[in-house]
């Protein structure tokens, strides 16, 4: 059976408090008393709730998402580099999307241009051996989205 996921105001509705308080409390702000946080983590998990994160992504403008474009997986080298790139970004709160561009500088614009949909921090690109355009970085410029080339 499919339920629909808890929101804050759900929660907010069960502890009888404001919704911006159940937010600042689930976001660990300083201004919430540490037995106020408690309660509504308790009942959070309880409850299953799940931050939304294409909301945060919206109110933002970006997500804690960080692209990697490698030309293959497959490569003893871009699957560790892919793993070093994993244990930083989860350090820091970042989850990683991985494409491949399969050698093709037409898949490499493809995927940066997903990754830009998907409101990207930053990338970290590995580019094809046939790209000779330098055209779609500019867009990443103009996006305001760092980059990193490896």
């Amino acid at each position: 059976m499919k339920t629909i996921p808890v929101t804050i105001k759900d929660i907010a509705k069960s502890l009888n408090i404001s919704s911006s308080t159940d937010s600042r409390a689930l976001r660990d702000h300083p201004d919430i008393s540490t037995q106020t946080k408690k309660r509504i983590n308790s009942l959070a998990e309880e409850m299953d709730y799940y931050p939304d994160s294409i909301a945060q992504s919206l109110k933002q403008r970006r997500t804690n998402l960080i692209g990697v474009i490698v030309p293959e997986i497959k490569h003893t080298f871009f699957s560790a580099v892919i793993s070093g790139i994993e244990k930083i970004a989860y350090r820091d709160g970042y989850a990683i999307i991985v494409f491949q561009s399969n050698e093709s500088y037409s898949r490499e614009r493809v995927n940066i241009r997903a990754l830009i949909s998907k409101r990207v921090a930053g990338l970290l690109i590995s580019i094809s051996q046939t790209t000779e355009q330098s055209d779609y970085f500019k867009l990443l410029e103009r996006q305001g989205i760092p980059f990193v080339f490896f």
